[in-house]
């Protein structure tokens, strides 16, 4: 469904900036002579992964279809806003679900209008990505709410 494309997306413009990593055995970076020691800790910029124009055409451009089945439109392995592999964030499923919960209840019961329509401009001075001066919405209470 859409409403998961959308999430997809999100979870791409939006990622938590970097996964931390520890090196679990020495490794020779291809092509060079540098060595990586086992018990290295490792930062991977997943803002920066997801930023990228050789894994995703437009970066910055909202396109929740670039994850369509019918119209893939971006390197799967570049994709990872809760992990990969055996240390993928164990919250995962119940993550999406909540999500997905959370916006439907909102919907149904409020009209959403976005005040001011302007490109989201990152706070630095956060761990986290956090729009600087927030993001102001108009929640108004539906009169009949829609199950």
């Amino acid at each position: 469904p859409f409403l998961d494309l959308c999430l997809q997306e999100t979870n791409r413009k939006y990622p938590f900036p970097f996964l931390s990593r520890e090196c679990t055995r020495d490794y020779t970076i291809p092509g060079t002579e540098h060595v990586i020691e086992k018990g290295t800790p490792i930062v991977i910029p997943l803002l920066g992964i997801h930023r990228d124009p050789q894994y995703f055409t437009n970066p910055m451009i909202y396109d929740p279809d670039r994850f369509s089945p019918s119209n893939p439109n971006y390197n799967a392995n570049a994709y990872m806003p809760f992990g990969a592999g055996p240390r993928q964030c164990i919250a995962l499923r119940m993550g999406k679900i909540n999500s997905k919960l959370s916006l439907v209840k909102i919907l149904q019961n409020f009209d959403v209008e976005v005040m001011s329509k302007r490109e989201i401009i990152i706070d630095n001075h956060s761990v986290g990505i956090q729009p600087k001066g927030g993001v102001k919405v108009r929640l108004s209470k539906k009169a009949k709410p829609c199950y």
